[in-house]
C-alpha cells in the first residue's frame, strides 16, 4: 500500500498526500484505521519525517485524517465520496481556466486517440476495454456507485490512452494535465448523470481503439471532450 515517493514529478509532501489519498478513495485504508507509527511510515515511502508531517497536517486539514496527540493518525469515519462532493462543491472554477485546459485537452487527446487506434498493443487494448467493463458493470448494478471509484476510472482510462499511443512523452505530458483537471474532474462527475454518460463515452473511443478505427477514435474522444466541456461550463457562473 505504501511505496517509496519519487521526489522528482512535484513537492516529496504533495506525493505523500496523493499516496495516503488514493489509498483511502480506493477503500485499502478504512475509515477510523490507524496509520503506523510516524518513523515506520517514513522509511515505508522513503520520506523524512518532516514531509510526512506536513502531509499530515495537511490531510487533516482536508478533514481526511485525525491526529491524536500521543495515540497517532487516524482515518477519519466519513465516507470519501463525502468528501470529493464537498470539495467539488468548493472549488470556485474559472469559465477561461476550464475553458483552457480543454483547448489542451483537445489537441493533445484527440490526436492520442488515434495515434492509440494505430499503435495500441493487444494488451493495452485489453485494458481501455477492461477499465470500461468495470464501470459499466459498477453502474449498471443499481448499486451506490462511488464517486471516488468513478473519478479514479476515468484517470486511468485517459492515461491508459495516452500510454497506448507508445510516445513517452505524450505519457508524461498527461500525467502533469491530469493532476491539474483534478479539479474539473470532481466537478464534471457531480453532475447528474455525467458519470454514466462518461464511461459510454469511454466505450466509444475504445471500440474505435480496438478496431484500429484511427479516425472514428479521434472523432469519438473529440465528442467526448466536447461534451464534458459543455456539461462542465454550465455549472460556472461568470
Amino acid at each position: 500500500m505504501f511505496e517509496p515517493i519519487n521526489p522528482e514529478r512535484s513537492s516529496t509532501y504533495e506525493k505523500i498526500m496523493s499516496s495516503i489519498k488514493a489509498s483511502i478513495f480506493k477503500g485499502e485504508l478504512k475509515p477510523g484505521e490507524k496509520l503506523p507509527p510516524e518513523r515506520e511510515l517514513a522509511v515505508m515511502m522513503g520520506v523524512s519525517r518532516t514531509s510526512l508531517r506536513e502531509a499530515l497536517k495537511l490531510l487533516a486539514a482536508m478533514g481526511l485524517v485525525t491526529i491524536k496527540h500521543g495515540q497517532g493518525v487516524f482515518i477519519t469515519e466519513q465516507d470519501p465520496d463525502a468528501y470529493l462532493k464537498r470539495f467539488a462543491e468548493s472549488i470556485l472554477l474559472q469559465r477561461d481556466t476550464v475553458a483552457d485546459l480543454f483547448q489542451i485537452r483537445k489537441v493533445l487527446e484527440c490526436k492520442a486517440a488515434a495515434w492509440a487506434a494505430q499503435k495500441a498493443t493487444g494488451e493495452q487494448v485489453k485494458q481501455l476495454i477492461d477499465q470500461v467493463d468495470k464501470a459499466q458493470k459498477m453502474i449498471q448494478s443499481k448499486e451506490n456507485v462511488r464517486l471516488a471509484f468513478l473519478a479514479e476510472h476515468d484517470a486511468k482510462f485517459h492515461n491508459a490512452v495516452a500510454e497506448a499511443t507508445q510516445n513517452q512523452v505524450l505519457v508524461r505530458v498527461m500525467e502533469h494535465l491530469l493532476d491539474l483537471l483534478t479539479d474539473s474532474r470532481a466537478h464534471s462527475l457531480a453532475i447528474p448523470g455525467r458519470a454514466l454518460q462518461s464511461v459510454q463515452e469511454h466505450a466509444h473511443v475504445a471500440k474505435c481503439i480496438a478496431g484500429k478505427d484511427l479516425e472514428g477514435a479521434e472523432k469519438a474522444m473529440l465528442n467526448h471532450l466536447l461534451s464534458v466541456e459543455e456539461a462542465l461550463l454550465k455549472t460556472i457562473v461568470n
